[in-house]
């Protein structure tokens, strides 16, 4: 049996929006700007003192690579290739702070927000 061909939609543009709620990943058609697919995921989110909030680094990290892939696994069930993607733009969390730690590539601490009063 011949595998089903993919539908032909022409250059595809996906978006992570990394958010302090929840962490999201769209692909649309460039030439018509349809959402062909999407998938978001909610974050965990600490308040250790009044107007502090923490996340876990890694949480948000994972959750930017479960959105695309499974958007991309959500392409595929509809017949669309995701080689078809050819740029992605990223919105982040502008006020949060998380510092790496250069050798071993880990978190030093939580991503830190203050939320204003």
């Amino acid at each position: 049996m011949a595998a089903p061909k993919k539908a032909a939609v022409g250059p595809l543009v996906g978006a992570v929006v990394q958010g302090t709620n929840s962490t999201r990943f769209l692909v649309f058609s460039s030439k018509t700007a349809e959402l062909l697919s999407h998938h978001q995921v909610e974050l965990t989110q600490e308040f250790p003192k009044e107007g502090w909030v923490e996340q876990d680094p890694k949480e948000i990290l994972q959750s930017v690579y479960e959105c695309i892939a499974r958007t991309c696994e959500k392409l595929g069930e509809v017949n669309i290739d995701v080689s078809n993607i050819k740029a992605i733009g990223v919105s982040n969390q502008r006020e949060t702070t998380v510092i790496w730690d250069k050798l071993t590539g880990e978190p030093l601490y939580n991503a830190v927000f203050c939320l204003l009063m």
